[in-house]
């Protein structure tokens, strides 16, 4: 087994170890969060806003979780740092901030939970230290409360194991980004009347995310190696793409690449520029079919880039195309349970932006995989790179 194989999987067995955590959280901190969602939920009938307040990969973590209560609730209105069109504040209305800070020092989600405590508003605050800002403002609100989810930051000093497999805070947004889609199983639950202390919906979908998880480390080491041998000795710009919920997981990808020293773009960014030869786009969809990835997989061909697709759907239309221009080795299958192959099985026609039901209440069982994948792909990088935790700290924002 080459050395990046074993550092793949080293890290992708690593983060499976992040999600077990979860399970070990004190189920009544975990009950009592949902319980808090659930007060916001049922408080009326009239429009609810929920205010993201988070920065970097963490607020990508929140915002799946936003989409999982706007798909859901037809009266609740997510609103994020990043939303050029936000919804004022409005006092008159029911109010509800979700922060998560890792480190609970990022100046702009402090500034805006003290906005939300200042006017009223309740605050749910998610971070992973009790000595930070964001914890002392809150702690002693009336209208707030804090989940500690314990995880290494970007902020972090040790020179052990996880600087190098799972680097710049990579365990508390994983563990963010798992916690909030299993604790809304749970909060589901209890909109039905089922509010058991010990979550047993949260923790049985912890344990769905991991067994689904360690599928990866049996991925074939010899397709990956030359996957990572194509990613990354080249100097052109890495094109990350993603529409959705992949959209996040492939924002979240596209910063570590930076981080990488690499130039990378989200392909729905204003900024990005056009396909040339010896760029790089990787398309991030779990069906295959979206309309935005088909598109850009053929703009990214007709312009000479490589096109490396990450995908479960071995069946799609992303994969046919592929397959065609005789590059089906550049296509990694993102491996799950069987209880889950059909839903990421055969082609369908895709809509430039109409979104069916099944899409829209899709379990996030890709997500979550592409995620931890992710992380490991830039473990291997930063190794083949030579690059240390400490010079990708540099490049964080």
């Amino acid at each position: 087994m080459s050395g990046q194989i074993e550092t793949f999987r080293d890290a992708t067995a690593l983060q499976c170890g992040f999600l077990e955590k979860l399970l070990h959280l004190d189920m009544s901190d975990v009950a009592s969060f949902s319980d808090a969602i659930v007060s916001f939920l049922r408080s009326s009938n009239e429009n609810k806003f929920v205010y993201g307040l988070a920065a970097g990969r963490s607020a990508l973590s929140l915002y799946s979780f936003l989409q999982l209560l706007q798909n859901h609730f037809d009266n609740v209105f997510p609103c994020t740092l990043e939303d050029p069109l936000q919804s004022h504040f409005d006092n008159s209305k029911k109010n509800l901030g979700i922060a998560v800070s890792g480190s609970g020092e990022t100046p702009s989600v402090n500034k805006y939970i003290y906005d939300v405590i200042s006017h009223g508003g309740s605050i749910e605050l998610i971070t992973a230290n009790k000595d930070g800002t964001a914890y002392d403002l809150v702690k002693d609100y009336e209208k707030g409360s804090i989940l500690v989810i314990e995880g290494r930051t970007k902020y972090a000093t040790d020179k052990e194991m996880r600087s190098r497999l799972s680097p710049l805070g990579t365990e508390f947004e994983l563990e963010v980004l798992a916690f909030l889609n299993a604790v809304f199983k749970d909060v589901q639950m209890r909109l039905q009347g089922v509010c058991e202390e010990s979550c047993p919906k949260y923790r049985s979908t912890i344990v769905d995310f991991e067994e689904n998880a360690r599928l990866m480390m049996d991925m074939d080491g010899d397709r990956l190696e030359r996957w990572f041998g194509r990613l990354f000795p080249r100097s052109g710009r890495y094109i990350i793409g993603g529409v959705g919920r992949s959209g996040l997981v492939a924002r979240a990808f596209e910063m570590r690449f930076t981080h990488l020293n690499k130039s990378s773009y989200w392909d729905r960014d204003f900024n990005t520029p056009s396909f040339q030869i010896g760029d790089v786009y990787i398309p991030i969809t779990g069906s295959g079919n979206s309309y935005e990835i088909l598109e850009g997989t053929l703009n990214a061909q007709r312009r000479g880039a490589d096109v490396m697709p990450i995908t479960s759907n071995p069946d799609s239309n992303l994969v046919s195309l592929i397959e065609r221009s005789g590059d089906a080795d550049d296509i990694v299958h993102i491996p799950v349970k069987e209880d889950y192959r059909e839903i990421f099985h055969g082609k369908m026609t895709p809509t430039s932006w109409l979104v069916s039901n099944y899409s829209k209440y899709r379990y996030p069982i890709f997500e979550i995989n592409t995620s931890i994948f992710a992380n490991s792909v830039v473990a291997v990088g930063a190794e083949f790179l030579g690059i240390v935790e400490e010079g990708m700290r540099r490049m964080h924002v």
